[in-house]
């Protein structure tokens, strides 16, 4: 029964040290939010296009066309990478083959031409990786429909 009573005034003497005088509430610290940990525009659409990925690829193993209708995609040229290194003069064509594998994505009337369609997207992603920004590329691949 002590031991209790003990705890119990450990709590109490706790939680009266750390409730906040009207001198310290009235102060208000401002939230900081390190830039290191914000993604770059580009990392950002590139996420969302990866997550329609995943999506599209569990709708086409049901067997149901996906609906791509993305449009982030035009904006992948012009978005600011998370270093500048991360961007040559290969991006643009790498982007612009996106674009044309989306479009036939989207064109696409059938789920085996879809799926088809789909793994080409795949493979511009993986292309484009393989000469700016490797990290990503194990989780690309995991988009492939057999």
């Amino acid at each position: 029964m002590k031991s209790k009573f003990f705890i119990l005034s450990i709590l109490l003497s706790l939680v009266y040290a750390c409730t906040p005088t009207q001198e310290s509430a009235d102060v208000v610290a401002p939230i900081w939010s390190p830039e290191v940990d914000q993604p770059s525009e580009l990392a950002v659409i590139m996420r969302v296009i990866n997550q329609e990925g995943i999506e599209r690829k569990a709708s086409l193993e049901n067997g149901v066309l996906s609906t791509a209708n993305s449009s982030l995609i035009f904006d992948m040229i012009t978005a600011q990478p998370t270093e500048p290194h991360m961007v040559g003069p290969a991006f643009e064509p790498h982007a612009q083959g996106f674009i044309y594998a989306y479009s036939e994505l989207a064109s696409a009337t059938s789920v085996s031409s879809q799926i088809e369609a789909h793994n080409n997207l795949v493979k511009s992603c993986v292309a484009c990786h393989m000469n700016f920004c490797q990290g990503p590329i194990s989780r690309i691949e995991k988009l492939y429909i057999p």
